[in-house]
């Protein structure tokens, strides 16, 4: 991708209809830039933001003018913020039990069950010390990853017995989920109901792909936080994201024209889908310039955006 120090880097979500704030106009720290839009959420890094068409972006905060970085932290901003990002979010199971938990990222780890001294553990945690969910969930996982029905803790200590207190250790991938105190819990794709292992899924492979750099770990586990919180809030998003960068070098010269060219990774690339500005004198050459810089993709609509 183009890097500069006058690119503005958003992610887009699908159309939507969500509460947000007040539209108001944001621009980049080079003046350059600004777009009308109403503030979604935010993090310490990011700000989700709605455009008047219902799309959303992602921009990056450090790229804001001050005046934008000031009202972030404003009253108004931090309510919007705890009403849309940070509520629980109610999910449900493959057996249509219900419960609220904020997902706050993705997971692939063990999780290592033992009955020890008459108690069972699961990653050294007591198992009765546990949410009451999470101890239903455990025999589900057992039942998942051994092919055996455990329907009660009595079940699951006879499980347990057999295993003549050897530890049992499970690869969970999955996301993790934040409980209104605050704990986090690991739960996996398999639990979750249809429709929501489908949306949570949508980001998984971009995950993996990704996870060894951290920085754009957090840049993807506050992307999947909002898409799951504007998600509950509008069924109707089912979209992948795309990411979005604006390079306005050239354009701002005065040299050629700005067009929009949307991406499409080709099968194998895990990789979401990309809205790219790039200067061309036609949308011919634009597309072009487009598939040069990122590879791996086809290209779909074009749109001139500036002269």
């Amino acid at each position: 991708m183009l890097q500069t120090s006058r690119t503005l880097v958003c992610v887009l979500l699908a159309t939507v209809t969500i509460e947000a704030g007040h539209a108001r106009e944001w621009g980049d720290e080079t003046g350059q830039y600004s777009i009308e839009a109403k503030v979604f959420g935010f993090d310490e890094e990011n700000v989700i933001l709605q455009r008047d068409d219902g799309e959303l972006g992602m921009v990056k905060i450090e790229n804001l003018s001050e005046a934008d970085r000031e009202y972030l932290k404003s009253k108004e901003a931090a309510e919007i913020n705890e009403k849309n990002i940070k509520s629980g979010q109610t999910w449900t199971t493959t057996s249509g039990l219900k419960f609220t938990g904020r997902v706050v990222d993705y997971v692939q780890d063990e999780v290592t069950i033992q009955r020890r001294r008459g108690r069972i553990y699961v990653n050294d945690r007591v198992l009765e010390n546990l949410p009451d969910l999470y101890q239903k969930l455990v025999p589900k996982v057992i039942a998942h990853f051994e092919g055996v029905e455990i329907p009660d803790e009595r079940a699951l200590r006879h499980w347990l017995l057999t295993l003549g207190g050897r530890p049992r250790t499970f690869l969970i991938e999955g996301v993790i989920l934040e409980w209104e105190n605050g704990d986090e819990y690991a739960i996996p794709f398999f639990l979750f109901a249809e429709e929501d292992r489908k949306l949570l899924k949508q980001g998984w492979a971009n995950w993996l792909a990704i996870r060894d750099d951290y920085e754009q770990r957090d840049d993807h586990a506050f992307r999947l936080e909002a898409y799951a919180a504007a998600h509950l809030k509008n069924q109707q998003i089912n979209q992948q994201i795309a990411l979005m960068d604006l390079n306005l070098q050239a354009i701002q010269a005065g040299i050629t024209s700005a067009w929009e060219v949307t991406l499409r990774p080709v099968p194998g690339n895990p990789s979401p889908p990309r809205w790219v500005v790039v200067p061309g004198r036609n949308s011919r050459d634009a597309t072009n310039t487009a598939l040069q810089q990122n590879p791996g993709f086809v290209a779909g609509p074009v749109r001139r955006i500036s002269h």
